[in-house]
């Protein structure tokens, strides 16, 4: 089918129409000139801005959507919290829901065991931090999962009081949890599509095998008939995370490895998770956070960093590894130093990039190593840099820097962030929260507007090697393209706030409209 779009701005184009074919863009001219093709449709842009679509490369699309689905507690107080609890649905005998920050409550208050007990101690609560690395549950959960004491295991504590679960102890929650058939999971994966969609996004690199399920092996089954069956309304480069070596082994085995699939589904780099977060002081630093004794920890051994990459390097498969923390960070980048060929041609890169030192960002720059970074974060994270060391804030967010020395690529790490573009660019460019209006230092790490819309464009494609085929407006070139309301190369802040996606077209067909 042949549709012609006319009547537009185009980014970094005096044409004003395009025509496009099936799935690919054929034609970019005049409106006279792409009106005088036969087009089976024509689609009057009224003078709106066309650009290419936006890439969003860390996220998790089906546990987007599961969130979605689910109890979402972002913004609540405490008190909040509790009401939406009492007043929550019971799902195949479970209330489960996630989003909370401590942020959000009064000082001297705390989520824990106690409170949701309050609620109820006949039916398992599990509530997911914001930030995904911490939950809190009530006494029916640790109960079901057998725990009776405190609990610690390579990357993994449980707080019996507390009621708090942290990092590699999470999936003990998990598997305790109501196990979502195939349906359910492709119902996720399309309810997180459509949030994309309604964005701007139709290309996204997202870690999905262990969000939802024990292991791998669900989720690809469901990706992969959902591309089989062209129901996917973004394109999906699989950030691929395992339990361990030997799944990771059974996975290479199988004759999967990076860039396995097509331009709908496709198999990305090896995903390592390697610390925790901030907020939930699991993130590891080289130093205590402020008024703490902690300073977080590392949730898998260098020597397992270092089988997982060798591995996957055989295989020639790219490593990921979120590092939030500068001793995570260290210890990843020992690894690389050994492992990445120069150049860096597989991508092997750092999720996340928070807090750094100089000598870290130095060498990430001087190792050509992809940065995955979610300018989003700035919004809530600003209020929390007075619990990190304040020499460690001084080169932490390097997003200017980072960008404008290797492929540093946006994101929103969703569900941690609800995916916005615009918002991560406007975050980008000010550096200041945009709830509070707390800045993020330093200033100098502001984003240039070209710089921010481009890490969520052009470097988004090349960090996931489709920039041969996507992020622009040329003939030959994939149909991936958003209609917005105003210029957002050249409008002022004022109006960007303002700016909305009004049609999001991918693989030549409109999967939103507004």
């Amino acid at each position: 089918m042949r549709t012609a779009y006319y009547n537009a701005v185009i980014r970094d184009s005096s044409a004003t129409a395009i025509l496009t074919e099936d799935e690919r863009i054929i034609q970019v001219g005049t409106d006279e000139e792409i009106l005088a093709e036969q087009a089976d449709e024509s689609v009057n842009l009224c003078g709106m801005y066309l650009m290419p679509s936006f890439a969003d490369t860390h996220m998790h699309l089906a546990g987007m959507g599961r969130y979605l689905s689910e109890l979402i507690l972002n913004g609540c107080t405490l008190e909040q919290i509790g009401t939406k609890l009492r007043g929550a649905e019971v799902k195949n005998g479970w209330i489960i829901g996630r989003g909370y920050s401590e942020n959000n409550f009064a000082e001297g208050e705390v989520l824990n065991k106690a409170f949701l007990d309050s609620i109820s101690k006949d039916v398992p609560i599990a509530l997911t931090r914001v930030c995904g690395h911490k939950m809190t549950v009530n006494s029916k959960v640790l109960e079901l999962i057998g725990i009776h004491e405190d609990y610690e295991a390579e990357g993994a504590r449980i707080y019996f009081e507390t009621g708090a679960v942290e990092e590699n102890a999470i999936p003990m929650v998990h598997a305790a949890e109501p196990v979502p058939d195939e349906k359910t999971l492709m119902e996720y994966i399309e309810t997180g599509a459509a949030y994309c969609n309604k964005k701007g996004i139709t290309i996204v690199g997202s870690d999905d095998f262990l969000s939802i399920l024990e292991n791998y092996k669900g989720m690809l089954n469901a990706f992969e008939k959902m591309s089989f069956q062209n129901r996917l309304t973004v394109r999906v480069n699989e950030q691929c995370e395992f339990n361990d070596v030997k799944e990771f082994s059974e996975f290479l085995d199988e004759g999967y490895t990076m860039d396995v699939g097509n331009d709908l589904f496709r198999i990305g780099p090896l995903k390592l998770i390697t610390d925790g977060s901030m907020g939930a002081h699991t993130a590891a630093l080289s130093k205590p956070y402020v008024n703490d004794t902690q300073s977080g920890y590392v949730c898998i051994s260098e020597d397992d960093i270092r089988i997982f990459v060798q591995l996957a390097n055989r295989f020639n498969m790219s490593t990921i590894a979120h590092a939030i923390g500068d001793a995570a960070v260290d210890a990843v980048l020992r690894v690389f130093d050994d492992e990445v060929l120069e150049g860096n041609p597989l991508h092997h890169g750092l999720v996340h990039c928070q807090i750094m030192r100089k000598d870290q960002v130095e060498k990430v720059i001087a190792k050509k190593l992809s940065c995955y970074i979610q300018t989003q974060f700035i919004d809530e994270d600003s209020q929390m840099m007075v619990m990190i060391p304040e020499d460690l804030r001084e080169y932490s967010y390097p997003y200017r820097t980072l960008y404008e020395g290797t492929i540093a690529s946006n994101g929103s790490d969703a569900p941690v962030e609800l995916p916005d573009p615009i918002r991560g660019i406007i975050l980008a460019e000010t550096r200041k929260s945009i709830k509070n209006g707390i800045p993020m230092a330093p200033e100098s790490e502001r984003m240039s507007r070209r710089q921010a819309i481009d890490s969520f464009v052009e470097a988004g494609c090349r960090q996931l090697f489709m920039e041969d085929r996507l992020g622009r407006i040329e003939p030959g070139y994939y149909a991936d393209f958003i209609v917005l309301d105003n210029n957002i190369d050249t409008c002022d802040l004022e109006t960007l706030q303002k700016t909305e996606v009004q049609m999001t077209v991918m693989n030549g067909r409109t999967v939103f409209e507004k």
